[in-house]
Order: structure tokens, then C-alpha cells, then sequence
């Protein structure tokens, strides 16, 4: 009797280490493309200012109890760190959105998409760190407070705001290195981190104006003529409200000369009245 009891009681302990999030992110739910679980994805009118969203700050926080003890998802253990110490992890990013938007992270905290934060499997919750798009070299500083992603080679999940800065709304998942931040650092060196941070995402892109309308349904219709074309490489389409038009771009693109090529392509397929802009 005292055996069993006691079995009873190690079972329960071991259940009660699992994320503290009720709806794991697990395989069965992702879109065979990548870009977000079928029943997740963007919303329908996300802020204007998403690329003004700053970094998060780091700062000294409490390692919460419950977050860091070892869990079990999809019938795998994992063992959370404890310390923040020297971390580096190279794979790849996914993000999460309007499905898990208000709902409570692992530590208990409400998830907010248009925040700079993140999930992790094994990393100390809350602890900060940079994320650097290896496509791209844009770099954002997120708050990371959440489990997650439990789906092969993918080491981080990103907010919609964190995924948006890095550019990887549109593949869904991009490879990427991840840094653990010590807020020990010197205050010198955290500030190099930032400033590197907005010096790579306030680089100059450059984009193809599809169109311009009064009419934010001629806007819509525009871009559901353009995703209904098949191209070689995917479009990162955007509908943009400048003053009282409705604009319809693609890219962002690192050049002008690759905006102009790209737009050649579109053109084959599809007549616009279109030009290159820049930010």
C-alpha cells in the first residue's frame, strides 16, 4: 500500500512540471508550409507601428519556480537551465500570434503578440537575448517567458512583433542565432547591443509599390490578384494606410537593382502601374 501511494505521489509531481501554457504548440498543428499553426496566424489589422516597437530592455528578474522545473511535452523531458550564463543556439525561428494572444504564458503572464517576446524549450524564464535573421542580419532583443517550440530544429518562438522586425512573418521560419544576455553586463555593452540592433533594422529597403487606392477594398482585391499567382519566389505583400490611401506594397528588398529585377518578373504575369519606393 505505502508502494503505491507512493508511485501515486511521484506521478503527480512529474504531471504537474508540464507547461504552465494549456495548448502546447505541438506538430500536429502546424501548416505544412511553416508559416503558422492552422488555427493560428496574424490579425486582421495589426498596428502600423510595428517597426517602432522597441527592443526589450533586460534588466535583473526573479527565475520563476514553477516555469523552471522539468517537464514533459509530447513524451519528451526537458530540463530547464537555471542560471543565466553564456548561451549561444543556431536553428530556427518560428512565431506565434492571434491564437495565443491574451492567453497566459508559462509564467503566468498574458501574452501580448505586438510585445517583443519569445519562447524556449530550456532557457531560464524570464531571461533576455538577441536574435539575429542569419538570411538577413537583422538582430531584435526579446524578453524570452514562455515554453516552446516543440517541433524539430526549431529552438525559438517569437512573438508577431519580434517575427515582424526580423522579417519572417511571411516564411513563417527562419534559420537564426540566438544569444543569452546578461543584465550584469557593463551598461556600455548592452548599449552597443541595442544600437547594433537599430542600426541593422533601420537600414535602408526598398519596396515595389503595386498600387494606390481611396478604396481599401480595391487594395484587398489587389493583393488577393497577386497571391493567386504562382512566382518562383514567394512575395512578402503588404497593404500599408499612408494619409488617405491605401497602399499596396512587396518586399522589403535589400537594393534598388534587386526591387527593379523582382518588379520585372511581376510584371510578366500581372499589369501594375508600379514603382520602387524606399523607406
Amino acid at each position: 500500500m505505502k508502494k503505491y501511494i507512493f508511485i501515486l505521489i511521484i506521478t503527480l509531481l512529474l504531471s504537474s512540471c508540464q507547461s504552465i501554457d494549456p495548448i502546447l504548440k505541438g506538430e500536429s498543428k502546424v501548416k505544412k508550409s511553416g508559416a503558422y499553426y492552422l488555427d493560428d496566424g496574424p490579425d486582421k489589422n495589426p498596428p502600423e507601428n510595428l517597426e517602432t516597437i522597441k527592443d526589450a530592455q533586460p534588466k535583473y528578474e526573479s527565475l520563476s519556480k514553477t516555469a523552471n522545473r522539468p517537464y514533459v511535452a509530447f513524451d519528451k523531458r526537458y530540463t530547464p537551465m537555471k542560471k543565466i550564463i553564456p548561451f549561444k543556439e543556431e536553428g530556427y525561428a518560428s512565431w506565434y500570434g492571434k491564437r495565443y494572444h491574451g492567453r497566459k504564458t508559462s509564467i503566468g503572464e498574458t501574452y501580448d503578440m505586438y510585445q517583443m517576446t519569445g519562447a524556449h524549450k530550456t532557457l531560464p524564464l524570464p531571461c533576455y537575448i538577441k536574435v539575429t535573421n542569419l538570411k538577413n542580419q537583422r538582430s531584435v532583443v526579446i524578453r524570452v517567458n514562455d515554453r516552446g517550440p516543440f517541433i524539430d530544429k526549431r529552438i525559438v518562438d517569437l512573438s508577431y512583433a519580434a517575427a515582424h522586425r526580423l522579417d519572417i512573418i511571411k516564411n513563417g521560419s527562419e534559420l537564426v542565432k540566438i544569444e543569452m544576455i546578461n543584465p550584469s553586463s557593463t551598461k556600455e555593452n548592452l548599449k552597443k547591443i541595442h544600437n547594433d540592433s537599430l542600426t541593422l533594422t533601420s537600414n535602408k529597403y526598398f519596396y515595389i509599390q503595386a498600387g494606390a487606392f481611396s478604396s481599401e477594398e480595391n487594395a484587398t482585391n489587389l493583393m488577393n490578384r497577386i497571391t493567386r499567382i504562382k512566382f518562383k519566389d514567394s512575395l512578402s505583400l503588404k497593404k500599408v494606410n499612408k494619409d488617405s490611401l491605401h497602399l499596396v506594397t512587396i518586399g522589403p528588398y535589400e537594393s534598388k537593382e534587386i526591387a527593379e529585377k523582382s518588379l520585372k518578373k511581376i510584371l510578366k504575369k500581372i499589369q501594375l502601374n508600379s514603382f520602387i519606393i524606399s523607406n
